[in-house]
């Protein structure tokens, strides 16, 4: 029996949930461990061992920022796991898929996924607004790759604190490749549903008398609220190992960026930087 054992390091993934310390990963960054994650399977496919298992494991931090919308960034950890098995179910970060209908080029199937949530101690701002907490999302996704790039949409429905419907699309394309080194250029939309971006964006009327800040009352709406655009790289240093980097600038759009933890007390400019190394072995 043969497994394949990846280490995955690298700057760049983590930030402070409500639930806990500095080791989980939380919303503001779960979509950039999805876009790395993707992205360095498209530039450097690994090959399921005889035992059908194959398994990443690693280790990052890097400057993010606090919550969705806010413009204070500050040095995180987090952990990366990601294990597949036979080529079907598999474990990326907080999200778990199985994919029953698999084509050379098409994947699809359900999806649960571990949301983690948002604590009021991370920021000054969030100060009197309360917790959100951790819920797990339940969805499907599809995915088509090519040999130069893959599209993936997500469609995540939480089962408690404030989630409910949410939609992402990522499609990614080589750019360049030379002999060691290649570049993949990603960009993701997400959509969210009115009790969702309450949740994330608005201020109800307790929120606002017991705001530290003194917030007014927001009605957050639903629609597409971020777009994102990001940079992969992999350089080969030698046959098993890669360094890998990651530049990412988000936008917050709609009634989101109108929201006084954007507008007022955040930006809508969003950006995450990092660098690190693959291990295969």
């Amino acid at each position: 029996m043969k497994k394949t054992l990846t280490a995955l390091s690298f700057i760049t993934l983590a930030s402070t949930p409500s639930t806990a310390d500095d080791f989980n990963v939380s919303e503001v960054l779960g979509g950039a461990v999805d876009l790395l994650q993707q992205g360095v399977d498209l530039l450097w496919p690994d090959e399921l061992g005889l035992d059908n298992v194959n398994a990443k494991i690693g280790f990052g931090v890097g400057f993010t920022p606090d919550y969705i919308g806010s413009d204070n960034y500050a040095l995180r950890a987090v952990p990366l796991l990601d294990i597949r098995y036979k080529d079907s179910w598999r474990l990326s970060g907080s999200k778990l898929t199985f994919s029953p209908i698999r084509t050379k080029h098409f994947e699809a199937g359900p999806l649960l996924n571990l949301r983690f949530g948002r604590a009021e101690e991370s920021n000054a701002f969030l100060e009197g607004l309360g917790d959100i907490n951790t819920t797990f999302e339940v969805g499907g996704y599809v995915r088509a790759k090519y040999k130069s790039g893959f599209l993936t949409a997500e469609y995540r429905h939480g089962l408690g604190s404030g989630i409910k419907s949410n939609i992402q699309v990522t499609a990614g394309h080589g750019i360049y490749k030379s002999e060691n080194f290649v570049a993949l250029l990603s960009a993701r939309v997400r959509w969210q549903d009115n009790q969702t971006a309450m949740t994330q964006f608005g201020i109800t009327e307790q929120q606002a008398q017991n705001s530290v800040k003194g917030f007014d009352t927001y009605q957050a709406s639903s629609g597409i609220y971020d777009v994102t655009t990001n940079l992969i790289g992999s350089y080969t240093v030698n046959k098993s190992t890669r360094l890998v980097g990651l530049v990412s600038y988000g936008k917050i759009v709609g009634s989101a960026s109108d929201s006084p933890l954007v507008a007022d007390a955040g930006s809508s400019n969003q950006f995450i930087v990092g660098t690190g190394l693959v291990f295969s072995f």
